[in-house]
């Protein structure tokens, strides 16, 4: 089904490189143009990156940041380079580091996604709607009655964006487990958004739950990629990749599959194969701790099952931070009851006292809700004390 909203199309310009060395971008995020009105944002440290194509008519972002600086870095670069509005925010996949810096934007912005991300964000728990809305306190009155789908346009297979004389197309490549994941294509620069599918020399993020779809959908957006022969590739994180890079990725599932194929053939138990696992062939890629749990989720996999399906708690503490990673996402905590304890900080977690993750300091006292997961025990809601 496609979708379309009406402007009128023009052909964009000469194009720089789509590739960079190394797995990881550096300490300090780039704004950089790729093409004529094309930006891309490439967060710092492999955080999540962003698309920005600008028209006479506005401007159309693709994912929104990782967090609150940086989701404001997005938009003051966007502004050093344009006076118009941003009209549109195209959502690839639905993880807090994608989607959070959206409510900077919307409303009064449209913000297009899968229909199968606009039923989860039906079904958000009061605490993510009241997260949302706090978010970006300078957005406090336009956003004091916000409901997920407000702003929301939905599709279900394919979506073309028309807008100021730039076309913009949305894919949706159909698997049982997609979880509404997307690519973006800019035909005539030949620019593209990979989602999730998409990195460049890192080991991939598949767990036994889905949640991030399974080796096989990837493989299915990575040949509907490589089949539209892009001149440069803009990841969910890392740096910019070509074709060859995303022909680099698809070699690599298959080879893990057939990896795992053979040592279940050998009837190993889990725990084995999660020990004899390698791809010495990737050696220089980054994430080597993803193993494990991809190897689980292949397995899964091939054996024909659905997702892994997780009970999870609620659970309280309270206590002191000791220790701080990657700007306040994961804490290190002793609860009052002696406990130490490892905190995930997402952007969906509600966090009252300070103005954002960012400004978490080792010392400081705190309550908080959280939901103990097989992965990590992740924050609902935390109140930082004076």
């Amino acid at each position: 089904m496609k979708k379309f909203l009406l402007l009128a199309l023009i052909v964009a310009g000469a194009i720089c490189s789509g590739s960079d060395a190394g797995a990881i971008t550096p300490d300090k995020a780039e704004f950089r143009k790729l093409a004529d009105d094309v930006y891309v944002y490439i967060g710092k440290s492999n955080d999540a990156n962003a698309l920005i194509v600008v028209t006479s008519q506005g401007v159309v972002v693709i994912d929104t940041g990782n967090n609150q600086p940086e989701t404001r870095a997005i938009l003051k670069n966007i502004q050093a380079v344009t006076q118009q509005p941003v009209r549109f925010v195209v959502i690839t996949q639905n993880h807090g580091d994608h989607i959070g810096g959206t409510p900077l934007f919307a409303p009064p912005a449209t913000v297009i996604l899968h229909e199968r991300v606009a039923k989860e964000w039906k079904n958000w728990k009061p605490h993510l709607v009241k997260a949302w809305r706090k978010r970006f306190p300078e957005r406090e009155s336009a956003l004091k009655d916000f409901q997920p789908l407000d702003t929301v346009v939905t599709f279900n297979d394919r979506m073309t964006i028309n807008l100021g004389g730039k076309l913009l197309e949305l894919i949706y490549v159909d698997d049982t487990y997609n979880p509404g994941d997307i690519i973006v294509w800019l035909p005539h620069s030949g620019v593209m958004h990979g989602g999730f599918a998409a990195y460049k020399e890192r080991h991939p993020d598949i767990r036994p739950d889905y949640s991030h779809g399974t080796t096989m959908g990837m493989l299915k957006m990575l040949e509907a990629m490589v089949a539209l022969k892009p001149k440069a590739v803009v990841p969910a994180h890392g740096p910019m990749m070509n074709v060859g890079d995303v022909q680099a990725m698809s070699d690599y599932l298959l080879l893990a599959r057939k990896r795992v194929r053979e040592m279940m053939d050998k009837g190993m138990a889990l725990a084995e194969m999660r020990k004899q696992f390698h791809m010495n062939e990737f050696k220089d890629w980054d994430r080597t701790a993803h193993w494990p749990a991809m190897v689980e989720a292949i397995e899964r996999e091939l054996r024909g099952e659905g997702p892994e399906i997780v009970p999870s708690m609620e659970k309280k503490v309270s206590g002191t931070i000791v220790e701080i990673k990657e700007e306040g996402r994961y804490l290190t905590v002793n609860s009052n009851a002696g406990q130490k304890l490892a905190l995930r900080i997402s952007n969906a977690s509600d966090i009252e006292g300070i103005a954002d993750r960012s400004y978490f300091k080792v010392g400081m006292k705190f309550d908080a809700l959280y939901e103990e997961q097989k992965q990590w025990n992740e924050v609902i809601e935390m109140k930082v004390l004076p």
